[in-house]
């Protein structure tokens, strides 16, 4: 996310279809990073855009970058087909065509129809506020009925996803209780994992290495769940819950010898097994493995400079 937002300092501020397209790419980048808080910065930044006037959403997005120790070039792990897209990204920008300056649909209502056809699951992925906010300063019924059924359609596909894997969850808990529990030990059950699971979880800094059903060792992110009861229940069953580097909203669910800290060399294992696909799209979450843990690690320096500084400013003070 931190590349894509880098590059808003080459936009000039009336490229406002390429400017909230770079930070709808950024959102889904730091989301399938897992990097909720990124997420969130980015949303606001994106409150700003408006067709005739993108400056203030381009400003926004870079001091979230600026935030987050801004883009270093030494971060960027890039192997051959990713500076090829680099050279084709360019190669598009000489040739593309400049943007009238009015295209005929430009107004209050594209900014307003972004809000309302992304309202949940779309592209922009807008915020709970930014929904409020649009619904107290709706003043027509015309306009209420179109965000209650833009609401209801997109809510309710959301939920039934949800409701489908909180269901998994619970299932495979208590056959896994179940197949602990009996007396005869030689014939356990074979319980086959559930995919994708839903809970509420707290997302911890700590990155690992996890053995998800025929994949190969993925880098994951570590999950505590805020339930108690979940959180003593998997414990017991020797299992966590993680979340993969690179898919967005599902949990995974994995016995602890499942999981291994994260190393820049996972154990080995045979990859020619695997498609190339599933290869490249490993070594593309280890690099944003690499990046987010880096990239924490800085912010904690940071923060512990800061510190130190104001340490010695009370000192001198007193």
């Amino acid at each position: 996310w931190k590349k894509i937002i880098h590059r808003l300092k080459r936009l000039p501020a009336k490229a406002s279809v390429k400017i909230r397209t770079a930070i709808v790419d950024a959102i889904s980048a730091a989301r399938k990073a897992h990097n909720m808080e990124v997420v969130a910065q980015l949303r606001t930044a994106l409150v700003e855009y408006h067709p005739d006037a993108a400056g203030g959403c381009k400003t926004a997005a870079l001091e979230v970058l600026a935030s987050h120790g801004d883009y270093d070039d030494e971060d960027d792990e890039l192997d051959d087909d990713e500076e090829d897209d680099e050279n084709q990204v360019d190669g598009d920008r000489e040739g593309a065509v400049v943007e009238p300056a009015d295209s005929g649909i430009n107004g209050a209502l594209c900014a307003e129809a972004v809000v309302l056809n992304s309202s949940l699951d779309g592209s922009v992925d807008v915020s709970r506020d930014e929904w409020i906010a649009t619904v107290k300063k709706t003043r027509t019924i015309s306009k209420m009925a179109a965000l209650i059924s833009s609401f209801a359609h997109k809510a309710s596909a959301k939920l039934d996803k949800v409701e489908a894997e909180s269901i998994a969850l619970q299932d495979a808990l208590e056959a896994w209780d179940k197949n602990s529990s009996l007396r005869n030990k030689k014939s356990p059950q074979n319980i086959r994992d559930p995919t994708e699971v839903f809970a509420v979880v707290s997302w911890r800094d700590e990155f690992c290495l996890a053995k998800v059903e025929d994949y190969p060792w993925w880098p994951a992110r570590k999950c505590t769940p805020k339930d108690e009861k979940l959180a003593s229940t998997l414990e017991s069953l020797e299992r966590t819950l993680v979340a993969l580097v690179g898919e967005s909203g599902s949990l995974r669910i994995v016995k602890k010898d499942a999981v291994v800290p994260f190393s820049e060399t996972p154990p080995e294992e045979d990859l020619s097994k695997h498609s190339r696909d599933i290869r490249n799209q490993l070594d593309d979450c280890m690099a944003m493995a690499r990046r987010i843990i880096r990239g924490n690690m800085k912010k904690k320096k940071s923060k512990g400079k800061k510190a130190e500084m104001n340490g010695v400013k009370d000192e001198e003070m007193s």
